[in-house]
């Protein structure tokens, strides 16, 4: 290669941040090496036969200095410079077969974790739910007998109330740990069919929320003409039971509203409430695992709602978003595009 050729090679090859070769291809020779394969493949690789197939890729292994092994795979193209034909070989630096093995093996074990703690997921909330059953079924029972016996007064009703209340919130959250651990463990599957969001809150609120003990009720406010959207029901179901529920849980005198806007080409889902709002700074991590604001001590829960809300309307085609202002209330807001 001619001193100016060399010169204006060896420019362009020190701007390349890989390692860059360029190689006579009948005898094998590197003719000019950059800096980035230098310092991989030592000073030497400069002049020195590659005894390799140059074909689309191969591979060379470090020759500097080092104690650890690198192999740098290389893509080769032909290139002409001043009328004669070189290879061009740029490489990628990958780790050793050891690095890799244990890479893989740090892979595997972690799966196998993750399975673990899946499985260990799944068999508690299976197991709870057994006594939790038989503990309502014999609250019921008691709480029937009183009756018959007249004997009920204030405080056998406050406190088959308060065991009934806490029954219900270990189950949903059983139900909440039973759902993400299928999430995890990717055994849940999207069947999508038609549906009539306007009948499935209609359900929704008359079988959960339209016998409260604060007299409070859901506002249901429906503005366009009502169009059916592909969504899995029983999710679908999920994600409203958990954002109206919310809504009732964290306000305390005002009634919470859902609006359903049926638009040209989308159904926008609003359930707002007059509550506690959130802080600002925890917004951004509102949709994580056993994520909860900061100011919602006091107030059952386990973080777990929000994130499966979130998978369940993404795995859907939908989309959410949330606006809150501390002490004055929070909006969420669900699109779901019609078939």
């Amino acid at each position: 290669m001619k001193p100016q050729h060399y010169i204006k090679v060896t420019h362009l090859l020190n701007g390349i941040k890989e390692p860059v070769l360029i190689i006579e291809p009948t005898e094998g020779i590197v003719e000019k090496a950059n800096k980035a394969a230098i310092d991989k493949l030592g000073l030497s690789v400069t002049g020195k036969t590659l005894n390799v197939p140059f074909k689309d890729e191969f591979m060379l292994v470090s020759d500097n200095g080092s104690n650890e092994e690198t192999h740098i795979g290389f893509s080769a193209n032909r290139i002409s410079i001043a009328q004669k034909e070189y290879i061009l070989a740029i490489g990628r630096t990958s780790d050793s077969e050891q690095q890799l093995r244990i890479q893989l093996r740090n892979l595997e074990q972690e799966k196998a974790l993750q399975e673990m703690k899946t499985n260990f997921m799944s068999m508690t909330s299976h197991e709870f739910r057994t006594p939790l059953t038989a503990i309502a079924a014999a609250v019921d029972l008691l709480e029937t007998r009183i009756k018959l016996d007249s004997m009920m007064n204030p405080f056998y009703q406050q406190n088959i109330l308060k065991i009934s209340n806490e029954v219900f919130n270990l189950n949903t959250m059983l139900d909440e740990i039973l759902t993400l651990s299928k999430i995890v463990s990717n055994n849940y599957e999207v069947n999508k069919t038609p549906v009539n969001a306007v009948k499935v809150i209609d359900y929704l609120n008359y079988q959960y929320f339209s016998e409260r003990k604060d007299e409070r009720k859901l506002e249901v406010k429906v503005v366009g003409e009502p169009r059916k959207i592909p969504v899995d029901k029983e999710q679908f179901s999920k994600i409203l039971t958990n954002l109206i529920s919310n809504a009732f849980k964290y306000s305390t005198h005002e009634n919470p509203q859902i609006k359903l806007h049926y638009h040209a080409h989308k159904l926008v889902i609003s359930i707002s409430d007059h509550g506690i709002g959130i802080p600002q700074k925890d917004i951004p991590h509102l949709f994580n695992s056993f994520y909860r604001g900061s100011n919602v001590d006091g107030i059952d829960g386990t973080g777990l709602g929000l994130a499966i809300v979130k998978t369940f309307t993404e795995m859907n085609g939908g989309e959410i978003k949330v606006t809150s202002e501390k002490g004055k209330g929070t909006k969420f807001s669900l699109t779901f595009r019609y078939a």
